[in-house]
């Protein structure tokens, strides 16, 4: 799995086909993700501890935050640190993310270097705003050691030139950081953001918590003891869409992945709430561009 130290999930907000990926190769202690996206896409996860992760974005156009923070293209991504992380990716999405490794790296200035950006990464997610022609600069770096990668794939079996990756991946991001102290670069998210955020994250575990979730807003302004108007806004301002929308983004998550295992559709479909088939059926195609019988079939080929 390519996203096994990230323990991440994924739940697609926009509708349409999905079309994504995720590429990946490593180069001694660090390896490196490539992300492309075509949807608006819920991510979430906890980067283990013994691990840097950030990301550096090459497209990011559309509605986006990490853990609250407007995500921009000229934001550096802080995925590791405590309290794991949320990010509302937007519909066009290429995220080139390092996941580094401190104690595998082989070289001792590197892992010194290493020691002197932990302070500036800071101990929990977000998003680094850092000088943009800084960051262009990595960003370039970056491109031609993918370039030569991907034009040559065997090219970092020889350990010399893994290790050589490997420390212009680590001092690229050095001098990207550089000039930073502490994390006052992070990009303090406004009250009314955040606060909006916390709402949406409850909501969110709520209804991704059990079967049983609130099929109505109504039901949620119940539970939340808050108006349909505050949810709204809520909604709206940090996912870029209103609730019942996100519940049935959710819920229709839920039923794709329980029909990978399950040869019954209609028995999935109720357990989520579906109780009108052929409703079901059209926005189900809608959100992901197949027929729930056509996942079902596919699964079973494969």
């Amino acid at each position: 799995m390519l996203l096994d130290a990230w323990n991440q999930s994924y739940c697609q907000i926009s509708r349409g086909a999905f079309d994504g990926s995720v590429s990946s190769f490593t180069a001694g202690g660090v390896r490196v993700l490539v992300e492309r996206l075509n949807r608006t896409v819920y991510q979430r996860g906890q980067v283990a501890a013994s691990r840097i992760a950030v990301g550096i974005p090459f497209q990011l156009e559309g509605h986006a935050l990490l853990c609250g923070q407007t995500s921009h293209r000229d934001g550096l991504h802080v995925f590791s640190g405590d309290g794991g992380f949320e990010f509302l990716s937007p519909d066009k999405h290429v995220v080139v993310n390092l996941e580094i490794e401190p104690e595998a790296i082989g070289d001792i200035h590197a892992r010194w270097q290493l020691e002197t950006l932990l302070p500036v990464l800071g101990t929990k997610p977000g998003v680094l705003n850092i000088d943009p022609a800084r960051l262009q600069a990595f960003r370039e770096v970056l491109k031609r050691l993918l370039d030569a990668v991907a034009a040559t794939p065997t090219l970092l079996d020889d350990a010399a030139i893994a290790a050589t990756f490997e420390k212009s991946v680590i001092f690229g991001l050095a001098e990207a950081l550089q000039g930073l102290s502490d994390t006052a670069a992070f990009g303090n998210a406004e009250p009314r953001t955040a606060r909006n955020w916390q709402l949406v994250r409850s909501v969110r575990e709520l209804v991704e918590g059990t079967p049983d979730c609130p099929l109505s807003v109504a039901e949620l302004c119940a539970r939340f003891r808050a108006s349909r108007r505050t949810l709204q806004y809520a909604f709206e301002d940090t996912l870029g869409v209103n609730p019942s929308a996100y519940m049935r983004a959710v819920r229709l998550d839920h039923v794709r992945r329980e029909l990978q295992a399950s040869s019954s559709v209609t028995e999935v479909a109720t357990r989520w709430g579906f109780w009108h088939f052929g409703n079901f059926s059209s926005e189900y195609r809608e959100q992901f561009g197949e027929l729930p019988s056509e996942t079902c079939r596919r699964k079973r080929v494969a």
